[in-house]
């Protein structure tokens, strides 16, 4: 349970003392997904002492160090393999993992991949906003998708949904930062699923997508995300590809 002692957050009791501020930018979609995933954990009554957090690189790889729940994050390991694991070892503990493009596409595609070969219980929350390299880092030639600052092409490299669902992922969804309400649906959903389950939440980077001015304020970027995204339940995986649609489709894709 998450104490709610009067002058304090709802979510104070599960921050780790000492890391306020966040390094996040004010704004910034991941703040916005960490909290409406504890004030899931809270709306669903979980055991906390049975919830692991994984988390890698980058922005989002600070999620598990600011949060007072188990975490598996090693520096010498990526996020997805710390993740299984730690599962492996803990079957009656609820693994959740959250990424980015660093730790994701980047560098833990494969790793995905045979987490969802090996049929291993994981909840992916996989924050996607665009960024591929912000930094010099050692990448394969073999890697298609990435992309440099200097790219003026901010597409998606390939299709997140339909990749987990080919994965075996039994549970698909995607959001924006701006449906927290149906984010949490997921997430409610997704920590009772008893397979691999992902949710795909988009949400631009404030420094090296938003700067160009071209999407404005954050109001702005919301207004984008509404005028600009439309629901579809059991829409098939494979229409998914963002580079494809007039609009971004969203919503619960795949529920086994």
């Amino acid at each position: 349970m998450i104490e709610n002692i009067e002058g304090t957050h709802p979510i104070d009791s599960l921050l780790r003392e000492g890391s306020i501020p966040f390094v996040w930018c004010p704004g910034c979609g991941i703040g916005t997904v960490v909290n409406t995933f504890v004030e899931t954990l809270e709306k669903v009554k979980i055991d906390l002492g049975k919830v692991c957090v994984s988390s890698g690189i980058g922005c989002t790889g600070k999620v598990a160090d600011y949060l007072k729940i188990n975490c598996c994050n090693e520096s010498h390991d990526n996020a997805i393999k710390c993740a299984v694991k730690f599962k492996l070892e803990n079957p009656e503990t609820k693994v959740v993992v959250f990424l980015n493009d660093a730790d994701f596409i980047a560098s833990g595609a494969d790793d995905f991949i045979e987490a969802g070969k090996k049929g291993v219980e994981l909840l992916v929350i996989y924050i996607n906003n665009f960024i591929y390299i912000i930094s010099e880092c050692k990448v394969t030639p073999t890697t298609p998708f990435v992309r440099t600052l200097d790219d003026e092409n901010l597409e998606l490299p390939f299709n997140i949904p339909h990749l987990a669902k080919l994965c075996g992922a039994r549970y698909v969804a995607r959001w924006t930062t701006l449906h927290v309400r149906r984010l949490m649906y997921s997430i409610t959903d997704a920590l009772e699923n008893p397979g691999l389950a992902v949710i795909e939440v988009i949400s631009p980077c404030l420094m090296y997508y938003a700067t160009d001015g071209k999407i404005g304020e954050t109001i702005d970027r919301m207004r984008f995300f509404h005028n600009n995204t439309v629901i579809k339940h059991g829409e098939p995986t494979e229409n998914l590809d963002i580079r494809l649609q007039d609009k971004i489709i969203m919503g619960r894709f795949v529920d086994k």
